[in-house]
């Protein structure tokens, strides 16, 4: 009986889809190891995967459609295994591209657009960051307030003392990078976040003060990427998050 041999579609379908995967996935690192600047990155890299996985999808389909025609050939598994890798990344990258629609192009979001929270300790890292720490103008307020209505500042019943406390625990369940300052006596907190992939920086500040309309405390929460125009929501997601935990305490 003649052995049969490996269907050349059902090969270089999953050959591609390896290419693109490792391509998308190394888009980010290659930023983070300066092999290529970010609009490179996403001008150039990311589409190339997307291409390639595309390319790896059309020929496991080829193959689904040609195996008839030759029984002498097998690789359904490897042309499954290159579907399911070129579908994996067609779908990362359509997922980010549609969230990038979903999202305001803002970077800076805070509790108190009024008066956002002062960043001090942190801006000695981020000198060389193409964007500052100027809160913009009111337009970009009025953007933030349609685009997150709930980002508000958190009011507490307790006394300041406590609140501080509260503000420090909460900082224990944040997977942040790590703590710049954390100064009680003027109620404020700094640290930075990098996120993985990619390694954007972000940065927080936290103002813990009396509240004189419940004679409690209150908390206001600022993040600001360093690089972007846009966040993709991540910071208000990151004020959110610690607003929660800061209520469970």
């Amino acid at each position: 009986m003649e052995k049969k041999r490996l269907s050349k579609w059902a090969l270089f379908s999953l050959v591609l889809a390896v290419t693109g995967a490792c391509l998308l996935l190394v888009s980010g690192y290659g930023y983070q190891w300066n092999w290529w600047g970010l609009g490179t990155a996403f001008t150039w890299v990311i589409p190339a995967s997307a291409i390639i996985a595309l390319i790896a999808l059309s020929l496991a389909l080829v193959y689904s459609f040609a195996r008839s025609a030759e029984p002498n050939e097998t690789g359904s598994t490897v042309a499954i295994l290159g579907l399911v890798l070129s579908m994996g990344v067609l779908g990362t990258v359509g997922y980010w591209f549609y969230q990038a629609q979903q999202y305001p192009p803002i970077h800076d979001i805070t509790t108190d657009i009024a008066d956002p929270p002062r960043f001090q300790a942190v801006v000695p890292l981020r000198a060389d960051a193409p964007n500052d720490t100027t809160y913009g103008d009111e337009d970009k307020a009025e953007i933030q307030r349609d685009a997150y209505p709930d980002i508000q500042t958190l009011y507490l019943d307790i006394p300041y003392e406590e609140a501080f406390e509260r503000a420090e625990r909460a900082l224990e369940e944040m997977p942040w990078e790590e703590v710049v300052t954390a100064d009680k006596k003027t109620g404020i907190i700094e640290a930075y976040d990098q996120l993985p992939w990619f390694g954007f920086v972000d940065d927080v500040v936290i103002r813990v003060d009396t509240s004189e309309s419940n004679r409690g405390s209150k908390i206001d929460v600022r993040s600001v990427s360093r690089i972007g125009k846009g966040d993709i929501g991540v910071n208000a997601h990151r004020i959110r998050n610690y607003l929660r935990a800061v209520k469970k305490q």
